[in-house]
């Protein structure tokens, strides 16, 4: 990762879509200073106590996002679904010599426009999520949440029910399926499981192992309800 991103405490959000939206209010949530545009009036209105500063504006004005203070911040994020909004806006935040900018692409041809212009991270939202839904259908109740290598990665499940009411030790995951329960979200809590620790209905398990292993983890959730609980809590709730 970007040694820029370390030290990003302000951000510019330009696009106040599902995706915008949701990008200004978790950065805000996070503690990060957060401005907020678009041009449309109602779009802006909503996020009103959601983040630092919401406006409404032309981003594709120079001269606008000069005298918004555009220019101080560390970082532009472009989320608008018009490509050429998109890139306007974009080519003004390079002229505005913000350090880092992000974009979202429409397309994998905006991508390559983006690019061209100098985007230091490109996001193709729709992309993410068609390879993130076949991933949820194809393994049941399991989520994968970071690719740390070609063949290992950190992800969750949802508790097989034949896992209800054993400890940790009990069940010897690591030694039947290859893989370590790093932490455990119960309720609103995150528990470090040691050998003791018994796993309950509605536990949600983060852990880590080789991609390999996934398979036999999925053949533990046959209940396709946690797939759709987890589609749902991924698609709905984080407005990709």
């Amino acid at each position: 990762m970007d040694k820029k991103i370390e030290k990003m405490k302000d951000y510019l959000v330009i696009g106040l879509g599902r995706f915008g939206k949701s990008v200004a209010t978790t950065l805000y949530s996070m503690g990060n200073e957060v401005l907020a545009i678009d041009k449309d009036a109602d779009e802006v209105a909503k996020l009103h106590d959601k983040v630092s500063t919401a406006v409404t504006a032309d981003a594709s004005s120079k001269e606008i996002l000069y005298s918004l203070g555009a220019q101080n911040f560390d970082c532009a994020i472009i989320c608008m679904s018009d490509i050429e909004a998109s890139l306007l806006a974009t080519q003004v935040c390079k002229d505005l010599n913000i350090p880092y900018i992000i974009a979202k692409a429409q397309n994998e041809q905006h991508g390559k426009i983006l690019s061209s212009i100098g985007v230091d991270l490109i996001i193709h939202p729709e992309e993410y999520v068609g390879k993130k839904l076949a991933s949820l259908l194809s393994k049941p109740g399991i989520n994968e949440l970071v690719e740390l290598t070609d063949d290992f990665n950190i992800f969750e499940m949802t508790t097989p029910e034949s896992w209800y009411d054993k400890n940790v030790e009990e069940l010897n995951i690591r030694r039947k399926y290859g893989v370590s329960i790093v932490y455990i979200k119960r309720s609103n809590k995150i528990l470090s499981p040691d050998a003791d620790t018994k796993l309950a209905e509605g536990d949600i398990l983060i852990i880590a192992g080789q991609k390999n292993k996934l398979s036999l983890l999925s053949n533990l959730n046959t209940d396709y309800n946690d797939a759709i609980a987890t589609l749902n809590s991924i698609f709905d709730n984080n407005n990709y």
